[in-house]
């Protein structure tokens, strides 16, 4: 007979915030230390939803209170996003002003490919695949129409601020569609060795997307 499990036995001994600060010791507004979590309404494609960033991040589902809302996680927090049942709501049109999409970041060009081979074998393709200089991102719709943009950074942190604050969007930088290639021969060209020193310089994408090769 298996053992009842008590909730309660999973409240932690004891409160155990990153930091203590004082009274009078923060005197300057603080920035945040990161982007925790994002909230979804879906309804009728509430379970494919669901479904689409499991699989789109590799995440677990955390807990499910079904047909209301299911929270996922792809790493040591409680939840990164949570996607919750609205019946009857009306999809987001077109348009519409507000928050236009959601980025997830990851290490390397592999891991991207791996990303777009999952999902196109599962029938979702990027609607747009491009390198902006500083990152290299596939942009997705998940069922419900919602943007989703998978990236990673090509050059270290402070080296992509210099980039974005003093070159891109500049007369030599060009125009940003420049960075747009074709990721099915991307992945062509990544699955042939071409090393990743090419394919996530801009300068080398647009050369070889002239060419026909990207």
């Amino acid at each position: 007979m298996a053992t009842k499990v008590n909730p309660r036995d999973y409240i932690p001994a004891s409160v155990a915030p990153i930091r203590v600060d004082p009274p009078g010791t923060v005197t300057a507004m603080p920035s945040p230390n990161k982007m925790h979590h994002i909230h979804i309404y879906a309804d009728q494609h509430y379970e494919e939803v669901v479904e689409f960033y499991c699989t789109l991040l590799n995440a677990e589902m955390v807990r499910e209170r079904p047909n209301n809302v299911t929270f996922l996680t792809y790493d040591d927090f409680d939840h990164r996003i949570a996607i919750f049942k609205r019946e009857g709501w009306s999809k987001r049109a077109d348009k519409t002003l507000g928050v236009s999409h959601v980025a997830f970041a990851y290490d390397s060009l592999g891991e991207l490919m791996h990303i777009y081979k999952t999902m196109k074998a599962l029938g979702h393709t990027p609607h747009r695949a491009l390198n902006h200089g500083n990152s290299t991102s596939f942009d997705y719709r998940d069922p419900d129409g919602n943007e989703v943009e998978i990236m990673m950074d090509n050059y270290a942190p402070l080296d992509n601020q210099a980039y974005k604050r003093h070159y891109q969007g500049t007369a030599d930088f060009g125009s940003s569609a420049d960075g747009d290639f074709d990721p099915e021969k991307m992945l062509a060209l990544y699955e042939q060795g071409v090393p990743d020193s090419v394919l996530l310089d801009r300068e080398e994408v647009k050369r070889l997307a002239a060419e026909g090769k990207l």
